[in-house]
Parts: C-alpha cells; sequence; structure tokens
C-alpha cells in the first residue's frame, strides 16, 4: 500500500511539473524596445531592450508575445508574420519612420514603386498595433511609397489608438501619382486577402487613400478614426475610406473630412472624376454608420460597373456640406435610413454611366433629412438615354427642405418616386400639377402624392384636391360670418330706427 500512495505522489509530481511548463508557456513573454538598446539577447527585460523593433520580431514567439516599444523614432521597415502585438509610448512618442529605401515587395498590388510598404502584414498571423505612428514620406518626386501598412497573405491586424501621416511621395505639392495610401488590407490584382480593423486612429497627409479594403475575402472594420484629405484641394482625387472589389466593410462612427481634388479633369459635373470620404467600388455587403462626412467633393460614392447584389446600408450619418453632393450612387443599390445630408448642390444623386451593367437606385427606406441643397435635394443621372437601364430614386417619411428644389428630374433621366414625404409645409411642394402647394419644389417628372401632411405622424394624405376642397371650404365659411354679422347689424339699426321713433312721437 506505502509503495501505491509512492508511485501515485510521483505522478501527480510529474503532472503538476508538466502543466506548469504549459502555463509558463502560454504566458505571453514581454519584450522591450528603446533607441538607447543593443541588437542583442532576448530583448525580454527593460534594463536590456533590443535596438530595433525588426530585430525584438526575431527574438518574438511564434504567437503571442507583446513588444512594447519606448518613445522614439524607428527608421526601418517591418515585416510582422508572428502574431504578436507591437505597443508604442503613444501615438506622438513612438514613430516608425520609412527609411530612404524600401523593399519592393510581389504582394503588394500597383507598378514597381508603389509596391512598398513601412510595415508588411502576412503569413495568416493575427497581430495588433498599438498607441504608435507609423509615417512616410517616401524619397523622390513619384512613386516612392506605396503604403504605410499593407496586410494581406491571409493575414490580420487590428491597429488602433494610433496614427499614420505622411504616406506620400517627397515633397508637396501631391502629384497626380496613384500611390500613396495610410493602410491596406488585401488587394485583388495580387490575389491577397487581408483582414482587421483600424480603430480610434488619425490618418492624414495620404496621397491617394486614408484606408482601403480590397478583394473578395477581405474584411475590415474602421471605427472611431479621423481621416482628412489635403487642404488646398491637390492634383488627385483622394478617398477617404474606399472598400473595393467584393471586400466588405462596417465604417462607423469617424470623421471624414477634406477629401477633395483640384486636379483639371475633376469637377462638379457627374461624369467628371472627384474625391469621396467614401467609396465604394464593386463592394461586398457593407454598412456605414454613425460617421460625420464633410467638406468633400462627395460624402459617398457607389459605383459598379457590373451587376451586383451586395447590400450597402447607410444609416445615421451626418453628411454634409460636401462641395458637389451628398451620396451618389452610380451603379447598384444604397439603402438610406435616418441620415442628415445638407449643403452642396446636390443631396441624392441616382446615375447611369454607359456601359455600365447596372444603374443606381437609392431607397430612402426613412427618417432622412434632406436640406440646403444649392442645386437640387433629389436628382437623377443617365449619360446614355438610348439604353435600357435608368437610375433610380425612391421611398416615403423623409424631409426635403430649404433645398433650391426639392426634387428634380427635368429633362427626365430615370425614376423619382417620393410619395409619402414632407416638403416642408402641409400644402406640399411647389409644383405645376400641385397649384396650391407651398413646400420645397418638385419639377415634372417626379412622384410626391400623397405627400406627409406633418413630419411627426407622417399622416400621407397629401394630393392637390384635398388643398382644393381645404381651399374652397374655407370661401363659404368666411362669406357667411360676414352676412350673418351684416344681417344682425342691419336687425340691430331697424330695431334702433323703430325705437327712436316711437320715442319721438311720445315728445310730441
Amino acid at each position: 500500500m506505502r509503495t501505491f500512495h509512492r508511485w501515485v505522489l510521483r505522478i501527480k509530481f510529474v503532472f503538476a511539473f508538466v502543466f506548469a511548463a504549459i502555463a509558463h508557456d502560454a504566458v505571453a513573454a514581454q519584450l522591450y524596445v528603446a533607441p538607447t538598446g543593443a541588437n542583442a539577447g532576448n530583448c525580454q527585460t527593460l534594463a536590456t531592450p533590443c535596438q530595433s523593433v525588426a530585430y525584438a520580431l526575431t527574438q518574438a514567439a511564434a504567437s503571442g508575445d507583446v513588444i512594447n516599444i519606448a518613445a522614439g523614432t524607428f527608421t526601418e521597415e517591418l515585416t510582422i508574420n508572428k502574431s504578436v502585438s507591437l505597443v508604442g509610448a503613444g501615438a506622438t512618442s513612438t514613430i516608425i519612420k520609412a527609411p530612404n529605401t524600401l523593399t519592393v515587395n510581389a504582394a503588394i498590388p500597383g507598378a514597381a514603386g508603389d509596391r512598398t510598404a513601412i510595415v508588411f502584414v502576412t503569413g495568416g498571423v493575427s497581430a495588433s498595433m498599438s498607441s504608435l505612428h507609423v509615417q512616410g514620406p517616401g524619397t523622390t518626386a513619384c512613386a516612392s511609397l506605396g503604403y504605410g501598412i499593407f496586410v494581406g497573405g491571409g493575414a490580420n491586424l487590428v491597429f488602433a489608438n494610433g496614427r499614420i501621416t505622411l504616406t506620400r511621395d517627397a515633397a508637396p505639392p501631391l502629384s497626380g501619382c496613384q500611390n500613396g495610401t495610410g493602410i491596406r488590407f488585401g488587394a485583388a490584382t495580387t490575389s491577397q486577402v487581408g483582414t482587421g480593423g483600424v480603430q480610434n486612429s488619425t490618418i492624414e497627409t495620404f496621397q491617394k487613400n486614408g484606408v482601403t479594403v480590397d478583394h473578395v475575402g477581405s474584411n475590415a472594420t474602421i471605427s472611431g478614426n479621423t481621416i482628412v484629405g489635403e487642404v488646398p484641394p491637390p492634383s488627385i482625387a483622394q478617398n477617404g475610406v474606399q472598400v473595393s472589389r467584393g471586400a466588405t466593410a462596417v465604417v462607423s462612427n469617424n470623421t471624414v473630412r477634406n477629401e477633395q481634388c483640384g486636379a483639371a479633369s475633376c469637377g462638379p459635373n457627374f461624369n467628371q472624376e472627384s474625391a469621396t470620404a467614401i467609396l465604394l467600388f464593386n463592394p461586398g455587403n457593407t454598412t456605414i454608420s454613425g460617421n460625420t462626412l464633410t467638406t468633400s467633393d462627395y460624402g459617398i460614392i457607389l459605383s459598379n460597373d457590373a451587376a451586383s447584389t451586395a447590400i450597402v446600408t447607410v444609416n445615421n450619418n451626418t453628411i454634409s456640406n460636401n462641395r458637389y453632393g451628398g451620396v451618389f450612387a452610380i451603379g447598384g443599390t444604397l439603402n438610406l435610413t435616418g441620415n442628415t445630408i445638407t449643403g452642396g448642390n446636390y443631396g441624392v444623386i441616382a446615375g447611369n454611366y454607359a456601359g455600365d451593367a447596372q444603374a443606381g437606385i437609392i431607397n430612402l427606406l426613412g427618417g432622412n433629412v434632406v436640406s440646403n441643397a444649392a442645386i437640387a435635394g433629389v436628382t437623377v443621372y443617365d449619360e446614355d438615354l438610348a439604353d435600357a437601364i435608368s437610375p433610380t430614386v425612391q421611398g416615403s417619411n423623409n424631409q426635403f427642405v430649404n433645398n433650391a428644389i426639392g426634387a428634380s428630374n427635368i429633362p427626365p433621366q430615370g425614376t423619382v418616386n417620393l410619395t409619402c414625404n414632407w416638403w416642408g409645409t402641409a400644402q406640399g411642394p411647389i409644383n405645376a400639377a400641385n397649384p396650391l402647394g407651398t413646400g420645397n419644389p418638385a419639377t415634372a417628372n417626379t412622384v410626391f402624392t400623397n405627400w406627409a401632411t406633418n413630419n411627426t405622424s407622417f399622416a400621407c394624405n397629401g394630393n392637390p384636391q384635398l388643398n382644393e376642397l381645404q381651399a374652397s371650404r374655407s370661401v363659404p365659411t368666411t362669406r357667411a360670418w360676414h352676412l350673418a354679422a351684416l344681417l344682425m347689424l342691419i336687425l340691430t339699426a331697424a330695431a334702433t330706427a323703430t325705437r327712436s321713433r316711437a320715442w319721438v312721437r311720445r315728445i310730441r
């Protein structure tokens, strides 16, 4: 019996040792990097840090280690192919800066000079970067820096509480070269898939795009960021956020501003180039919610040059004072709910370009307020009237107020079907078919009855006949009152005269 107990104790000891070893391995190692360090050892004590982030990456385990980076500027190019976390000392304190020469990488899209990144994340890993600053610029006048961060190879990266700046060529003003994006997830042209997120960060002084999510399978959550374009407008059509070629995304609670194009080819006409706060080009299912999109050429553009069944929802955004338009669906369908769209030339535009397989459709599903457009709150544009494809704007329970024209379709270029909406007054929009209308004007070739007679319960019984009936009722009611009053005066005067004559006779 004693022998049996001794064996039990030995087995317990062995298992305890194994479990302790496993637990030790499961605990992430802390590595340290500082400008005063040395690239020697394992970087695992604060007193003996590494000098470069790249060296620390070689010392990190394949998964779970944390690399703590002290304040300072680290001029280096990084490849992250391990599931590690890079944690800086602050978004303004720890800077990972582009070196003078960057490696051309076949996984990165573009021409030779574009195929570079300060940070390249690959290998199917799941990594994070936080509280640090990734900074360019490139060193030549064109195609010197592709990306601040490129995520491909099936990798996942979350970038949080940081900054990405100067992802551009060497010196202002910006050229028209199509390189220089802050952070990109995936690339269709090189069959790269990237996923992850950008959270609570600042992205500015980029050349082409702030954030790009591209290719089927790529997905990103872009939330709580400030993304700022160049001022004055550069000679390039910048985009704050781009979701493209089958990628999906959730874009929420960001502020995106100043995405404007100053090139000669850019301008206010619907067939000209333009810059965009959020560009959706052949996207997959995407949600855009709670953002503030302002002072760009357009707030949102959806452009599908092929047939698409993607669901794109645009909810509760503030889209204000964009130069040319608030929301523009060139091809594909946008579903809008609860947005405030104000200022600019146009509020909402559905369009169709020649040769595209699909026209733009905008469904205004309620709660949208379109106001203060200098030309029209709602309109449609068809570049090729001869084809069988035409754009559509439709929906109910929205408000069109204080626009130069509430809804315009002259000459007719598509469908504008806006029944059961509020036009600013109970009498509905000013329109030749509604001669008593006093609200925001609607042109011919628009449908606006039955309109909402208030903007609270949205009682949708307004029509020209009701206006005429209410007006005709007011006339006889007023006249009857006057006639009754006049009759009373006559009777009173007659009675007074009779009494006066009686008193006269009595006095006589």
